[in-house]
């Protein structure tokens, strides 16, 4: 966010025009609400099953989300705040950070989001995979990832 800051205000000082592009700044709006609803959403349907740890034990009454939203985005926390997150800084008409957001957002659910599959399939089976197979996470370059375990 520091970085996100001071782009801003370097830009807003010395190129100004480049604050200057109301349709860039309500289209980032826009992204940001469809990326919060998308997360917020998917908090509200999975309720105690969403977590911002990733499980790696099976308690009791631990289901798998498949209904409601879960039914079409296999990660909608996730999708959310993939969108959400560099949409903040097209809101800001920062060009730089857009970009670096996007890369960092990318890049963590490129790591995360196997290894929490892996846990998955460890809990829940033949169950995660077809669900796996049948829901994309929307997520660019991460639905083909091969497993590192399985």
């Amino acid at each position: 966010m520091g970085c996100a800051v001071l782009e801003f205000f370097i830009e807003a000082f010395f190129f100004p025009s480049l604050k200057e592009h109301p349709i860039i700044c309500y289209l980032g709006l826009i992204l940001v609400i469809i990326g919060e609803v998308i997360r917020k959403v998917g908090m509200v349907t999975a309720k105690k099953a969403f977590t911002h740890y990733i499980q790696e034990n099976r308690r009791p009454g631990h289901n798998l989300i498949k209904h409601g939203i879960y039914a079409y985005i296999r990660h909608p926390g996730y999708l959310g705040w993939f969108i959400w997150a560099p949409a903040t800084q097209l809101v800001l008409m920062n060009p730089i950070c857009t970009v670096l957001f996007l890369y960092v957002a990318w890049y963590f659910f490129y790591d995360r989001i196997p290894y929490e599959e892996e846990t998955l399939i460890d809990l829940f089976g033949k169950e995660y995979e077809d669900y796996r197979r049948a829901v994309p996470s929307y997520i660019p370059f991460i639905d083909g990832i091969v497993l590192k375990k399985h």
